[in-house]
């Protein structure tokens, strides 16, 4: 039992990496948002390059993907191995969301948030993670990020129910992404490669196949197919190799983002999941350490992506108070609206992301029984 313990922690320990990507991928998020501070033409390039670093959000997919197929790698599946999973995903993120979409809507709609029955409606669509319009990929949630959360969701959905057909998950999963993927959009004539034309263009008999058919769902496919090579018997025992294939493949992601090899948001997280497959695989091989620094911004990263645009309106707020309104539409404040994102974050994430699901938990659990330790989870 303690070998196995330690085999964990030397695993976990080897993807602290993978953590500190998230870490990055939330702080690009953040940085791309901070376009909203900057006027005036002499920025227009400032600007481009701000808002490819958007694509901290298919990093972030991709990740995702990855994540879940690796750390259920053991798992039977059955029925409480599905049940089990869809669990521990929305305990993650679903406390958190609510809480914070709520903050939002009253801050935003004050009680017409509650009073209002096309706010109230579209409340309830955003905490249950479904779209409030289809006009668009964004949703109209009360969250403007939690459009990503309803693509995530969608994923954690139909991996859990993969988990009901146990060994045979991995072809119900590659028959659903062939049917929903390819089969469907090639029927409705939707692109299948074009995020926001999928999703903006195609009439289907249900609205909700805009999303689980949009072809962002390959970024997190992706990121479970380079898990699958992290886990097969690939592997360099060559150290100046993986050193080389290690940071070959950042590069290559760095320079993806800017020029992406295949067009689209797709093509960009493409670069992301060749540079994690690779990175896994000379982890395998090789010490690929992160910064604390990078591994801690990946421990709140979730609480920092939720909330740094609300933070970023308080801090504009601020600003106009003060009498400082130029100074935010320049290019020195990016680092403060950065700083004071990762700060609240900092002093927000232990309530959002433990002790309000501790709080729920036991209010809804019997005084007698105690509450089971919570661990971390990495995903």
């Amino acid at each position: 039992m303690a070998t196995k313990v330690l085999e964990v922690a030397d695993a976990s320990e080897r993807l602290g990496w993978l953590q500190a990507l998230r870490g990055i991928a939330a702080v690009s998020v953040v940085i791309c948002h901070c376009n909203l501070n900057l006027a005036g033409p002499s920025y227009e390039a400032v600007i481009d390059i701000l808002n490819r670093l958007g694509a901290g959000v298919d990093l972030f997919f991709v990740i995702s993907g990855f994540i879940i197929v690796h750390t259920t790698r053991d798992d039977p599946g059955g029925v409480r191995s599905a049940a089990g999973f869809a669990i521990k995903r929305l305990r993650r993120i679903w406390p958190a969301y609510v809480a914070l979409t709520i903050v939002v809507g009253l801050l935003t709609f004050g009680w017409g948030l509650i009073l209002d029955d096309d706010t109230r409606t579209r409340l309830v669509k955003s905490v249950l993670f479904v779209p409030a319009s289809y006009d668009s990929i964004y949703g109209s949630q009360i969250i403007v990020q939690g459009w990503t959360l309803g693509f995530e969701i969608y994923f954690y959905a139909v991996f859990a129910t993969s988990l009901l057909f146990a060994s045979w998950r991995w072809t119900f999963l590659a028959a659903w992404w062939g049917v929903t993927l390819i089969i469907l959009p090639l029927i409705y004539h939707a692109s299948l490669t074009d995020v926001f034309q999928s999703y903006a263009t195609t009439d289907y008999p249900l609205n909700y196949l805009k999303l689980a058919t949009n072809p962002v769902i390959w970024e997190f496919v992706a990121g479970g197919v380079a898990a699958l090579i992290y886990q097969s018997s690939v592997r360099i025992r060559s150290e100046q190799l993986c050193s080389a294939l290690a940071l070959g493949s950042v590069a290559f992601a760095l320079w993806n983002t800017l020029s992406p090899m295949v067009p689209s948001a797709l093509g960009v997280a493409l670069g992301y999941a060749i540079m994690i497959a690779a990175i896994s695989v000379a982890s395998k091989t090789i010490d690929i350490s992160a910064p604390w620094a990078l591994r801690y911004l990946g421990d709140i990263s979730y609480t920092l992506y939720l909330e740094h645009l609300a933070v970023i309106y308080i801090l504009k707020s601020v600003y106009t108070f003060i009498g400082l309104q130029d100074e935010w539409t320049t290019l020195g404040n990016v680092p403060v609206t950065v700083f004071a994102c990762i700060l609240v974050a900092a002093l927000t994430s232990r309530f959002l992301e433990r002790d309000l699901l501790r709080w729920t938990w036991s209010a809804f659990r019997p005084r007698s029984r105690s509450y089971p330790e919570l661990s971390k989870s990495s995903a």
